[in-house]
């Protein structure tokens, strides 16, 4: 496919479509906050969400090109810039419902959706970043913007929650910058005078081991607060906890999606190296710890906002399993990730209806829900299916890819161990939702004033058809996209 042709790596472009998209963006996010009138805000969404399309448009059409020295239109930044073109707009349909079932003024309404569109921004130049210290520096950002939409409410558990997200966050981060100065020290003594992915990419097979490894492990460590693993996981999931539904849609999938690509970009520099062997046992430990701890919180949880956000952490454990397993298991780890935003955001987004018809956030308050709202119910039980990588979900077909690695590789305990984890996590998630289907509930425990939007479920059974769809039938363009995302571990 000629959209899929590979071009010179040193062949820089002179154009800055990016640049203007961050400028354009930033405009219409002004517009919404200094106006605070409903035309500008569904306006400046409308405008914002086609940008985001044509920008993904454009860069499918301009693959493996630089946009000027500091982006790069790679396969793996462009399929997860066309997860979040669709997540965006159905976040932006869902955060007008949410907004006005809380009855918030405008200004309030003005400061959410400017700040939504800031914080998809910002990830959007964290994906297409070429250079490790613009990739930082976006990753940052997002903690700033998404820090507002955390706060929207103004409670004192929102607040709370923000200031220790803001907290370790930094802190998460400022570690995996202690490794990206040391990346960047060692790669001058190989005459690399800048921190571009290519030239690092280059110059990796005669950096010195040592440093090398210090630094994979501090941005191990500092972004395992973004894509919600161990060691810095907690923050991430009380954030979850408070969010507001749509919110949590993106924080879940395509925020954690950009603490994948700042791992996986370090693994690619990585694996171009002696010590590599070594890092896959590393992501091995680190993934399989992530699912341990996620089946234990499972144990505890009792509010479905948590244990969505422990779910998407055993996701994200599946996924760093797969990344240490070699080209098949990093085929599947993507494939996984790709399947999991659809199928996590979808659930969200149904949670966002449930918790309207209910006047408690616990799960033993919940109940009766096939009865109350059936067309809901129906997308909620395909989510659980999807979500549980249960045949036809395609979170099956990756899963199966990443336990055939485990066991190509020999990895015969490890496989057995993640098995019945797996199986723990998937007898509680069905109990709680089963518990929300059909369990009796007294009516002062339900919201009289909530009522049933046909529509509201559409976007769930879109999402969850495409994880069945592309699990199933997976386009020639999708599966070209994802094996170029991996050729360079040739």
């Amino acid at each position: 496919m000629r959209a899929l042709k590979s071009t010179n790596y040193l062949d820089l472009k002179t154009n800055m479509m990016i640049f203007i998209f961050i400028i354009f963006s930033i405009l219409l996010s002004l517009s919404i906050f200094l106006s605070k009138k409903n035309w500008v805000n569904y306006s400046s969404l409308s405008l914002f969400s086609i940008s985001l399309v044509a920008l993904t448009i454009y860069a499918y059409t301009h693959i493996n090109q630089f946009d000027s020295t500091y982006y790069k239109f790679d396969a793996l930044g462009i399929l997860l810039t066309t997860i979040l073109s669709i997540l965006s707009i159905f976040s932006f349909y869902h955060s007008y419902l949410y907004l006005k079932r809380k009855a918030n003024n405008q200004r309030q309404k003005a400061q959410y959706y400017s700040a939504l569109i800031l914080f998809i921004t910002a990830m959007v130049s964290a994906y297409f970043a070429e250079n490790l210290a613009l990739l930082w520096v976006s990753i940052e950002t997002t903690s700033l913007f998404v820090s507002l939409l955390i706060f929207h409410s103004r409670t004192k558990d929102a607040m709370e929650g923000t200031w220790k997200y803001l907290f370790i966050s930094s802190v998460g981060l400022s570690i995996a910058f202690i490794g990206i100065l040391f990346l960047s020290i060692v790669a001058s003594e190989n005459g690399i005078n800048n921190l571009n992915f290519t030239n690092l990419l280059n110059a990796a097979s005669s950096m010195n081991i040592l440093w090398v490894r210090v630094a994979f492990v501090l941005i191990l460590t500092g972004l395992s607060v973004k894509i919600s693993i161990f060691p810095l996981f907690s923050v991430a999931i009380d954030a979850k906890t408070i969010a507001a539904t749509p919110v949590n849609a993106l924080m879940s999938t395509a925020l954690v999606n950009v603490g994948f690509i700042g791992i996986y970009k370090i693994y690619l520099i990585i694996a171009q190296t002696s010590t590599l062997l070594w890092a896959q046992h590393v992501l091995m430990l680190v993934g399989v710890l992530s699912i341990f701890i996620a089946s234990i919180q499972f144990t505890r949880v009792r509010r479905f906002k948590r244990l969505l956000a422990f779910s998407s952490m055993e996701h994200m454990g599946i996924v760093i399993i797969g990344l240490s397993l070699g080209r098949i298991g990093i085929y599947a780890a993507i494939l996984h990730l790709i399947f999991h935003s659809f199928a996590k955001a979808g659930m969200f987004f149904q949670l966002g209806s449930i918790r309207n018809f209910f006047n408690s956030i616990w799960i033993k308050n919940n109940g009766n829900y096939i009865r109350i709202n059936p067309l809901g119910s129906l997308a909620l039980i395909l989510g659980v299916i999807t979500i549980l990588a249960i045949p036809p979900s395609g979170l099956f077909v990756s899963e199966l890819m990443i336990f055939k690695a485990l066991f190509i590789n020999h990895n015969y305990i490890i496989a057995i161990v993640v098995l019945i984890l797996l199986s723990v996590i998937i007898y509680i998630f069905i109990k709680r939702f089963a518990h929300l289907l059909y369990a009796d509930i007294t009516e002062d425990l339900l919201n009289k004033e909530a009522h049933q939007n046909p529509y509201e479920s559409i976007s769930q059974f879109i999402l969850f058809g495409l994880v069945i769809y592309l699990g199933i039938n997976p386009p020639l363009f999708f599966t070209d996209l994802i094996n170029t995302a991996i050729a360079i571990l040739n």
